[in-house]
């Protein structure tokens, strides 16, 4: 069962400035698997308005922040095979939408060969975006790799 925002503030008197916030024991424990139930329904929603946003630019961001990590080069073909999409100029548009309005950042080291990255810098919020994806989201290659082993168990 899951836990809306106005229930987690009531169960936890978070909105209540009369009284501290005191965790301990089981307290602590639910305390903590509520706000992982909020943040899993939120990477939720991001997976479904990106389903429904037009040119996949959503689609590209999410798996820009899935792939995100220190010391990794991520290029566009990395993007294509997260999102298990088997042609790369199905994406040309989305890369040019998301650069365009400032979200990821592309540098071209040769004419096939771009680096991509989030726009951290200048938008903030894109770190908390890239840690919930990162933690809660599963990438359609990740969904078909679990498929195979599931399928190559039995």
């Amino acid at each position: 069962m899951s836990i809306t925002y106005e229930e987690f503030l009531k169960k936890y008197l978070i909105d209540d400035f009369k009284t501290n916030l005191k965790l301990t024991g089981r307290n602590k424990i639910d305390f903590y698997n509520d706000i992982d139930k909020l943040l899993g329904i939120i990477c939720r929603i991001f997976d479904k308005l990106t389903s429904i946003a037009p040119m996949r630019g959503g689609q590209v961001l999410m798996a820009l922040a899935k792939l995100s990590k220190p010391g990794v080069v991520i290029n566009k073909t990395d993007i294509k095979n997260n999102l298990d999409i088997d042609r790369l100029e199905k994406l040309y548009y989305a890369f040019d939408y998301l650069e365009e309005h400032n979200y990821i950042k592309i540098e071209k080291k040769t004419e096939k060969f771009h680096i991509i990255r989030l726009n951290e810098e200048e938008i903030p919020d894109l770190k908390i975006f890239r840690e919930i994806v990162q933690k809660y989201w599963t990438s359609p290659e990740e969904e078909k790799e679990k498929a195979k082993r599931w399928s190559g168990e039995k």
